[in-house]
């Protein structure tokens, strides 16, 4: 539950803070507490400075645009509470605990004992599981966030700079890579890697069919031609012992994408390549914090490329991307491309493109990595929790479960194989509130755009098959025990009735 601390119950809570029943809920994570900024001066002089840090450290901290405070003032109604009531329903909070709840209306307002009396209740039946919920995070992260981009704001250097080389520093060190180099999006990282490698005209790429649309577009954006070679049935990646027939004098590299969150199996992969003096780039936009035999996703190849769209495990406030090397040369490379083939500046010896990282997707990702282990666990926890659940439902027969093949998956989507009922079973989902969605319903080499490469249905049964058998179901960090229960249950309820 997510609650708005109002002045009143602020400063009764000052009084005794050891014991105060709200404060010690917002402490056990019982609920998610926020104090507005403008109630700081009251609680400064309720309490020394001193213990307003410490108060603010067990809350995040709402801090109202000035637009949120012309509105208030406009009201014609006490300012504290309009404000109060405003923020609430804007940020999407649950309720305002105060000790006065007859002074809002039009929303939830609860006492501190109310509040109590609400959270010790038996929990209500579960209505709704979103796929992802990106808010829920903010009580976590707002406040961390708030102060990189404030900094960035205040500096006026919103493109590359200190910040962004900053987050290099550390995704490299994350990744334990040599070399990060902070791109656009994940799409212009697979692009660019390609550039790093002179990969173009008359080149082939290999590279599965099964996949996010990026992975083929970037080889073609490059002047390239992409190779599909199938997936394993089970984990959804390229299989290896495909790869080699596929080979021609005109293959300049190989992009193993580690789909959901699972790293493919890299070992024979590389090994080939070193044999043909081919290059690799993982695609491991789905895969930051993956492990493939105790080495990190992106960690392996030539290059890595990642993607923090904000749907991904560690995702911006929009688009943005990364590229990892072990290579100087790569690496030195790799930054003269993404300013337009500029070295130095206004001198162009190669062509490159713009494909800048702003600085303020920069601290969004710098702040949210601090938080990237444990929602990874909790990822991966969640995944066990629905593997128990199935099992115990007897639904084992009718969905194929996602494996572990390499610790470890960090799961950005758990996939099921539900059959040839998978387009029905969504639809059940779906009017039961439960948030699901098929990656991907149709594979790259029968897409329309790739109609000129000659592959026709049936090429590549494994993919195609996944296409029209795989569900994903919520799973992120935000997702808890009775969410996952609901939404087997009403699987349960699909397959095999009441």
């Amino acid at each position: 539950m997510r609650i708005l601390l109002d002045v009143d119950c602020l400063v009764q809570a000052l009084k005794n803070r050891t014991d105060s029943a709200v404060l010690n809920l917002c402490r056990q994570k019982r609920c998610q507490g926020w104090v507005v900024s403008t109630s700081i001066p009251a609680i400064l002089e309720e309490a020394g400075a001193q213990d307003a840090q410490s108060l603010l450290r067990e809350l995040a901290v709402l801090t109202p645009t000035a637009h949120d405070i012309d509105l208030a003032l406009g009201s014609g109604k006490p300012f504290t509470q309009t404000l109060a009531a405003h923020l609430v329903k804007a940020c999407g909070l649950d309720a305002v605990v105060t000790l006065s709840p007859e002074k809002f209306s039009g929303l939830t307002a609860l006492t501190p004992g109310q509040l109590q009396e609400k959270l010790d209740a038996p929990p209500g039946p579960v209505e709704e599981v979103r796929l992802l919920d990106i808010t829920a995070s903010y009580h976590q992260i707002l406040n961390e966030v708030e102060k990189e981009m404030a900094e960035t704001i205040r500096s006026g250097h919103f493109i590359l700079g200190s910040k962004v080389s900053r987050m290099e520093e550390r995704m490299a060190d994350y990744c334990q890579t040599k070399y990060a180099v902070g791109v656009s999006s994940g799409t212009d990282a697979l692009l660019i890697a390609l550039m790093a490698l002179g990969v173009g005209p008359g080149d082939e790429v290999i590279t599965s069919p099964y996949t996010f649309f990026a992975t083929a577009g970037s080889i073609i954006r490059a002047g390239a031609k992409p190779v599909f070679v199938d997936i394993n049935d089970i984990t959804f990646n390229i299989k290896p012992e495909h790869i080699e027939r596929c080979i021609t004098p005109n293959t300049k590299a190989i992009i193993p994408v580690h789909l959901y969150g699972q790293c493919a199996d890299m070992d024979p992969i590389l090994q080939l390549a070193r044999e043909k003096g081919l290059a690799v780039i993982e695609d491991a936009a789905q895969a930051i914090g993956s492990e493939y035999k105790g080495r990190p996703a992106g960690s392996m190849g030539d290059m890595g490329c990642f993607s923090f769209f904000p749907a991904k495990n560690l995702g911006g406030f929009g688009d943005g991307g990364l590229v990892t090397t072990n290579s100087e040369e790569l690496y030195n490379q790799l930054k003269i491309i993404r300013v337009h083939g500029s070295e130095p500046k206004y001198y162009h010896k190669v062509m490159g493109g713009n494909f800048r990282l702003d600085a303020l997707q920069a601290d969004v990702v710098s702040a949210k990595l601090n938080f990237l282990e444990g929602w990874t666990e909790k990822r991966r926890k969640n995944a066990q929790t629905y593997h128990q659940l199935f099992k115990d439902s007897a639904l084992t027969p009718f969905v194929q479960l996602p494996p572990e093949a390499f610790p470890r998956h960090v799961y950005n989507q758990y996939v099921i194989r539900a059959g040839n009922r998978r387009d029905e079973l969504r639809a059940f989902l779906n009017e039961k509130r439960i948030g699901c969605e098929i990656y991907y319903p149709v594979p790259l080499h029968l897409q329309d755009c790739f109609k000129s490469l000659g592959y026709r249905s049936g090429d590549f049964p494994e993919s195609e098959k996944a296409a029209r058998e795989t569900l994903a179901l919520p799973i992120s960090h935000e997702v808890d025990w009775a969410q996952q229960e609901y939404v087997v249950a009403m699987i349960h309820r699909f397959f095999l009735g009441e």
